[in-house]
């Protein structure tokens, strides 16, 4: 039976040629989206459903050569979802048993009226659309099963009683926790007791029973002992789906693992507390202020310069630090810096018993995630050279202990000092970087931003801080995406010399906003069209009670299932190929052909070879060129609404070794020249309604092997794919 959308194809099959005419007439009448196509004997309605895509069989019981039960038996043995009616004029209750018993899905004696063929033609309809309903719905059940088998954790269903006895568990159990799915189902394992961590066991039982006894879904966080005794945290969401015989309420929930989260935060608080430590031994003052002046958090050397209190500056203001006539100074300075920005400040400050200090104040304006703007403001006592000098070296020894990359360049751009943190970064000895030009680990591209920033800044009035995003460029030539703080060296008297930078390398930022954006792209985008379509669909079959409107449903379901399809085969084609083992060519494309849709399409092998290849990875890439051959290779003009092959032509592809690897050859409409370099980016598609991520999928596949691909003309005018292994 074809899964396609479009004319709904029936085989009549009856001996008599007249009634057959004058059926299809009737019929295509009834419904104008009906094709009916005529048969008087069932040998040759056999062959057609052998041969074409046939939505739906209506046959007559009396036939020479094979009586209408036999057809049923033989078209059974070749489909056993098409449906088929039998519609007989001579019929029997002894008839109807069997022809049940034979897998009918309807049975309809034949009339005197001109109904009969209204009533036929909606039992035709209503036949196509169970089948094709129980097909989509088969499908989606697959799918789903797919994703759950895909998500990074593991999916459950349990008895909430101590042990929480599993009665479902998904295959990401073992690699969550090292049982396997039918270990836990079976009971064998206790989870509270076996793999919940001790300490967390009470806390984590109270948490879920109060969430429960609420009628609210769960979130806890704990740990777990996995079966190699390996600590890992994770994090479940779950709630309450319905009750027990026993009155046992019953949980689904989703546990993953965390603990790279929980280690990375549990490194950003030592970070914290050592930014802490290290704010404590500063010589300078450090507060933090509201946008009013209220005082936030300051540190030790604050009360110790002041002579105030703690508990006296926490009723205070910054400005009341200051003498009058520089508090103006300070408002102005706070109403023109912006997030992320640095302005600075000279001002005098007043200490509780009257002495007045020379200070300079770096402000720098923070956007908190409540979006209200908070300030820091680093006061430096104003001190000669020497002193100056003292201090730098201090801060250098600070420097070195935050482990930031940071360095500090002369007025001419060469490097004075560079910590072992950029010297890890870099790939460069720490001396071996002294003296030579900042040019060094930069790419030449961004060498000119680099120095226009720097000018903007010397003639900036309001600020000395800036920061650029530009590549570092490594002892090996490799290009590393980083942030640079950079700040003004000034001399006491104004003047330039030099300047500072902070390095932090945003690689793994740049890699999850990239991919981030391109996954809201394909949500957005890609799949709105189609839930909307289905939304609309649903609304209009609801109201009219017209069932085809559900033919539109179900392109929308296809192209979900579509899109889905290919953003999971994208999520795991860049991954590193896991295990290389020796894979022959002609197995490998006979696996993929069965697992890809190929109506209308031939796969021949020309030849056998071996290779070492990921066969998981190998049969993804084999399955995308099948299914770009087939959907692309037929043409446009040629293609359904859905993008899939339609028409009557037929494409044939060829799978064979070469010297230096193997191909995948088709004889369709090929490819452009002009197009060659474009069809493996993410998303480049020249069909309406293709996802252009299944050539993108394939170049991953290369990369992830190393190999090197090709496209060319193949001999029949299609498109060729060479692959060097």
């Amino acid at each position: 039976m074809s899964t396609e959308s479009g004319p709904l194809r029936v085989l009549h099959v009856d001996d008599d040629a007249d009634l057959c005419d004058l059926a299809a007439l009737h019929l295509e009448r009834a419904n104008e989206n009906f094709d009916v196509v005529t048969e008087t004997r069932a040998s040759e309605g056999l062959r057609r459903v052998r041969a074409e895509n046939i939505d739906c069989v209506v046959s007559d019981y009396e036939m020479p050569g094979m009586n209408g039960l036999e057809f049923l038996r033989a078209v059974r043995e070749y489909d056993a979802a098409v449906p088929f009616i039998l519609y007989t004029g001579k019929g029997s209750e002894e008839i109807a048993s069997e022809a049940i018993s034979a897998g009918v899905t309807d049975y309809l004696q034949k009339g005197t009226t001109d109904e009969q063929y209204d009533l036929l033609a909606n039992r035709i309809e209503h036949g196509v659309g169970e089948v094709r309903a129980r097909e989509a719905l088969e499908t989606s059940e697959r799918k789903f099963s797919t994703l759950v088998a895909n998500l990074p954790g593991m999916v459950y269903r349990c008895r909430n009683e101590h042990g929480w006895p599993m009665t479902f568990v998904s295959e990401g159990a073992e690699e969550l926790s090292g049982y396997t799915a039918a270990t836990l189902e079976s009971g064998a394992v206790n989870w509270e007791r076996d793999v919940i961590h001790e300490d967390d066991r009470e806390q984590l039982w109270d948490q879920v029973q109060v969430a429960l006894d609420a009628d609210e879904p769960f979130e806890v966080t704990y740990r777990i002992q996995t079966a190699n005794g390996e600590q890992r945290w994770m994090w479940e969401r779950g709630r309450m789906v319905e009750r027990s015989e026993d009155d046992v309420s019953v949980i689904e929930g989703f546990i993953t693992d965390i603990t790279p989260r929980r280690t990375r935060e549990q490194e950003l608080e030592v970070e914290r507390q050592l930014s802490q430590s290290v704010i404590e031994t500063l010589e300078d003052i450090v507060v933090v202020t509201e946008a009013d002046g209220t005082l936030l958090r300051w540190n030790d050397r604050t009360t110790a310069v002041t002579g105030y209190s703690d508990a006296e500056i926490a009723e205070m203001s910054a400005s009341e630090f200051l003498r009058p006539a520089d508090r103006d100074r300070l408002h102005e300075a706070l109403t023109r810096v912006d997030a992320g920005s640095t302005t600075t400040v000279e001002a005098t400050l007043v200490a509780a018993d009257g002495t007045r200090l020379p200070y300079e104040f770096r402000v720098t304006a923070v956007e908190q995630r409540d979006g209200e703007q908070r300030y820091c403001a680093i006061g430096r006592h104003v001190r000669a050279d020497s002193q100056r000098d003292e201090e730098l070296e201090r801060y250098r020894t600070v420097i070195e202990a935050v482990g930031d990359p940071m360095y500090t360049l002369d007025a001419t751009g060469r490097i004075t000092f560079a910590n072992e943190a950029l010297a890890a970064l870099t790939g460069y000895e720490e001396a071996e970087l002294i003296g030579e030009p900042i040019e060094l680990v930069m790419d030449e591209t961004d060498i000119e931003a680099g120095r226009a920033a720097i000018q903007e800044l010397l003639t900036a009035t309001d600020r000395r801080h800036t920061i650029l995003e530009m590549d570092v460029l490594t002892a090996a030539g490799e290009r590393i995406p980083c942030e640079i703080h950079i700040g003004l060296l000034p001399t006491p008297d104004g003047k330039f010399r030099g300047t500072a930078g902070v390095i932090r390398d945003v690689s793994t930022r740049k890699e999850r906003e990239r991919r981030l954006a391109e996954f809201a792209s394909v949500v957005s985008h890609d799949l709105r069209n189609p839930l909307e379509v289905l939304s609309g669909r649903v609304e209009l079959a609801r109201q009219s009670g017209d069932v085809a409107h559900l033919d539109g449903v179900e392109r929308s379901i296809d192209r979900m299932g579509q899109l889905i399809e290919d953003l999971l085969r994208l999520a795991h084609s860049g991954d590193g190929v896991i295990e290389l083992e020796s894979v022959d060519l002609s197995t490998a494309a006979t696996d993929a052909w069965q697992s890809t849709q190929t109506d209308r399409a031939t796969l021949a092998v020309d030849g056998s070879g071996s290779f070492q290849a990921d066969p998981g990875r190998l049969q993804a890439l084999l399955e995308n060129l099948f299914r770009n051959a087939i959907e692309h290779g037929l043409g446009a003009e040629d293609a359904d609404r859905n993008g899939r092959a339609g028409g009557e032509r037929h494409v044939t592809i060829t799978v064979g070794v070469t010297d230096s690897g193997f191909f995948v050859a088709d004889d369709g409409v090929g490819i452009a020249p002009e197009e060659r370099e474009r069809i493996f980016d993410r998303g480049y598609t020249t069909q309406r309604n293709g996802t252009g991520y299944g050539l993108a999928i394939v170049q991953d596949v290369v990369s992830a092997h190393g190999w090197g691909v090709e496209v060319t003309d193949s001999e029949d005018g299609g498109a060729r794919f060479e692959f060097r292994t």
